[in-house]
Parts: C-alpha cells; structure tokens; sequence
C-alpha cells in the first residue's frame, strides 16, 4: 500500500501537536548572548501562517513585526 505525502497544511497541525507549540521559555545562557535576558516565545508553524495571512493584500509584514506580534500575544520579551 502506497502511502500518501502529507500537504503542508497537515505538517503545520502535526508540528503544532508534536512540539506543543506555541509556549514561552526563558531566555538560557547559549541564547542570552544574541537576546538579553527575558523570555521567547516559540510560536506555532499554524498561528504564523495565520498572522501572514491577516496582512491586506499589497501590503508587507517583515519577520520582526511578526516576532513582535507573537511576543505582545504571549506576553514574552522577545517574539
């Protein structure tokens, strides 16, 4: 029996389930020298596409205005 490919839809939902995605973490020491100090938030692969997708067509989101989205949701330091 032929097994199917996953559609990129359904790697997002299985990397959400898999990682238990979205969640904050506290900023470790390997990450400190690039972030400061605080907490990250680790987003879900299905919450980002959704916030790419809330952008008006014509218009432009970068990825730190998502980071900075993510971060304001999950009360988090850096997105």
């Amino acid at each position: 029996m032929v097994k199917m490919k996953e559609t990129w839809r359904q790697k997002l939902v299985s990397t959400t389930e898999k990682q238990g995605l979205p969640r904050v973490v506290e900023v470790n020491e390997k990450m400190s020298k690039r972030w400061g100090e605080g907490t990250v938030v680790i987003p879900s692969p299905l919450e980002v596409d959704a916030t790419m997708k809330s952008v008006p067509p014509g218009r432009l989101i970068t990825i730190n205005q998502i980071r900075e989205i993510m971060a304001k949701r999950y009360n988090a330091s850096f997105g």
